[in-house]
């Protein structure tokens, strides 16, 4: 069986001003528009960390999903390969 890919995209850049523009944005978004809902389920907002929850997540997807790879980027981190399943239907329109 084919292995896929399931990409976590962090609305957020990978740098310490990245980190810290997340912060702002974190602090200041309406509640109904957050600044990353992906940063909210693996890190729980405003953490460096992961969370205990979402460790746990990854360790059985590990197990149990043994062909289907985990992989987490900050947007200025997206390669080619993540651009070419993402990016070019919104370049194109």
């Amino acid at each position: 069986m084919a292995t896929r890919t399931l990409y976590i995209i962090y609305n957020a850049d990978a740098s310490v001003l990245g980190k810290l523009n997340y912060g702002y944005r974190k602090l200041t978004a309406p509640k109904d528009k957050p600044a990353c809902a992906a940063c909210d389920i693996t890190h729980g907002g405003l953490h460096l960390d992961e969370t205990a929850e979402w460790k746990k997540v990854k360790e059985e997807m590990a197990r149990e999903a043994e062909h289907v790879t985990l992989k987490q980027l900050h947007r200025d981190e997206m390669g080619g390969e993540v651009c070419m399943s993402f990016c070019s239907p919104l370049l194109s329109g």
